[in-house]
């Protein structure tokens, strides 16, 4: 199984409402190549254990997001989109907390998943377990 991991920007941005996220989704390059640097950097940081917490929590993330998008995209104004989104991103900090696990580093590992293949091969590995 390949994780794929599409729209990150916005899948942050709605599940934690982190200012990083939207720089990255709209082009802020300064805060996007300092973001892509740490996260390459922490690579090597992280633990068999947290990458096995991100793999686990992907079909949860997965789930809430696909129920929320739909949600979304039908939404009858701005204020009701806005209200769900808020509600996706307390259902995916709840379901990150939940499994023992900080949003920073959850963030920290899907960055790294994404502009780091290293990290990509781990994850992807621990999956086909």
């Amino acid at each position: 199984m390949t994780f794929r991991i599409t729209g990150l920007a916005l899948i942050m941005a709605l599940a934690l409402g982190s200012s990083q996220a939207l720089a990255q989704e709209y082009g802020d390059n300064e805060n996007q190549d300092q973001g892509m640097a740490q996260s390459q950097q922490q690579a090597a940081d992280f633990s068999d254990e947290d990458l096995q917490q991100f793999v686990d929590l992907q079909s949860e993330i997965g789930d809430i997001r696909e129920e929320y998008v739909s949600k979304i995209e039908n939404a009858d104004s701005e204020d009701k989109a806005r209200e769900l989104q808020q509600e996706a991103q307390s259902a995916m900090v709840s379901a990150i907390e939940a499994a023992g696990m900080s949003v920073q580093d959850y963030n920290a590992i899907a960055v790294a998943y994404n502009s780091n293949p290293d990290v990509q091969e781990r994850v992807d590995e621990m999956a086909d377990e």
